[in-house]
């Protein structure tokens, strides 16, 4: 089964905006949906600081997060 990249900054404006928060959502993931996300971090998604946090799911960008956010966009949009 193909997994699902989810790839969340941990530079310092997404660190400063709430990266640690999204990190510690997935592990409250269903056991399910974490099986199927391939969780990566970076310290740079697209230069996006302003809008900050910021994810990267299947390729896609996602700014201004937060932890239910994140989980909307993961159901969503989860192969």
């Amino acid at each position: 089964m193909p997994k699902n990249t989810l790839k969340i900054c941990i530079g310092t404006p997404c660190h400063l905006m709430g990266a640690s928060e999204l990190l510690e959502s997935i592990a409250e993931l269903d056991q399910s949906l974490r099986d199927k996300i391939d969780l990566k971090t970076s310290h740079c998604i697209d230069d996006c600081c302003e809008q900050a946090p910021v994810v990267e799911f299947n390729g896609k960008i996602y700014q201004d997060l937060n932890p239910e956010k994140l989980y909307k966009i993961i159901r969503n949009n989860i192969r």
